[in-house]
């Protein structure tokens, strides 16, 4: 995804309108959170903890975000 469709992405998610797209980005932050928060595999973060987290990342990391969100597997497209 762009960096416009990326910004466009987080704007509808801290809004609540999930799409796909979002949910590419939630499911990208999600596992960013594992990796870097040190939590359990079996997190679910709320609403809240998605949009603290991705406020929470620098510009560099932010890119990162995006990249993860656009590799993301499309069996992972989903939330529970």
């Amino acid at each position: 995804m762009t960096n416009d469709e990326f910004d466009q992405a987080i704007e509808a998610i801290r809004q609540g309108h999930i799409t796909p797209r979002e949910v590419r980005v939630i499911t990208a932050a999600t596992l960013m959170m594992k990796e870097l928060c040190s939590v359990p595999d079996n997190f679910e973060p709320t609403h809240t903890q998605i949009i603290d987290f991705i406020e929470s990342l620098d510009p560099p990391y932010r890119e990162i975000l995006k990249r993860v969100a656009d590799d993301v597997p499309e069996e992972q497209h989903t939330l529970h």
